[in-house]
């Protein structure tokens, strides 16, 4: 029986007005439930917000003074930490050269006042004569100061009548795991990653691709902060692997003299090792 769509009463065309919108929402309902499920997952950030109130003292009661407090939320991104925290290292990377070659050396990052740079232990020859840019016609010279302990970071003493470039901020809180660090490079290049393992050693172990990474690239948190360097020790480690920062900052405090009779630290968790061997600075 077919029926005719013209001979319908009013009764029966809203009937069918009503099927067919019945119809149509469970179809679009079962459309969308489906296009939700295929959807990727979000990947979550970090978002930190900032609260800032504003409070006006209460004055007293006499004087008909009103109290007023304002409030206001300001979201800082993680996208905008890092950004700034890049901007206040990227002109404190120095870049450190064989004096007789003219070869690039290691990356490095200064810890004091004083011309005292931190680099890859594993890029410095005893004996040798190096140049560091510090942005001046002439790159300044430096000899070695301290050769490197078990984390493989020397430090370096630069000879110039002026340092025009300033010393990184150490991190006093150490990093988390799944924590947002950024690797300094090279020729003002960045690379981003995560803290992916922590050792007892002083390692911290990243997800950044050791391909990328140079000798001596300086680590940093989304903080401005500096927590580590990538040396020889720390790539024996894994590639994406920095050694902790804050023993070269240690370092650098006790000064040349006694940095000949100071010695390494053995990791508590490596119950085999042998007696730690004093390191002595290169004449």
């Amino acid at each position: 029986m077919v029926m005719d769509l013209e001979h319908l009463n009013k009764s029966q065309i809203v009937l069918l007005t009503m099927l067919v919108s019945f119809v149509t929402s469970i179809a679009t309902g079962i459309v969308t439930v489906s296009l939700i499920e295929e959807a990727p997952t979000d990947v979550t950030r970090v978002v930190q917000r900032v609260v800032e109130r504003t409070v006006e003292q209460v004055t007293p009661a006499e004087q008909q003074a009103t109290v007023v407090t304002r409030e206001r939320t300001i979201i800082v991104k993680e996208a905008d930490l890092i950004a700034a925290a890049i901007a206040e290292n990227k002109s404190k990377i120095v870049s450190v050269f064989d004096a007789k070659t003219n070869t690039f050396v290691s990356l490095g990052v200064f810890v004091d006042g004083e011309g005292t740079l931190a680099v890859d232990a594993g890029a410095i020859v005893k004996g040798g004569t190096y140049a560091v840019d510090i942005g001046t016609d002439k790159p300044a010279p430096a000899t070695v100061q301290y050769e490197g302990g078990a984390r493989g970071i020397a430090l370096l003493k630069v000879t110039a009548e002026r340092i025009g470039v300033a010393a990184v901020t150490p991190s006093q809180v150490g990093l988390q795991l799944g924590q947002t660090v950024v690797a300094f490079i090279g020729n003002g290049s960045i690379t981003q990653g995560i803290a992916t393992a922590l050792d007892e050693g002083g390692f911290a172990g990243t997800s950044i691709s050791g391909a990328k990474i140079a000798p001596g690239s300086p680590l940093i948190n989304v903080d401005g902060e500096v927590v580590g360097i990538s040396t020889k020790a720390s790539r024996e480690v894994s590639e994406g692997t920095f050694a902790s920062i804050r023993a070269a900052f240690a370092q650098a405090t006790t000064g040349t003299n006694t940095a000949a009779t100071t010695t390494e630290k053995v990791p508590e968790s490596n119950t085999n090792a042998t007696a730690p061997t004093t390191q002595k600075p290169a004449q």
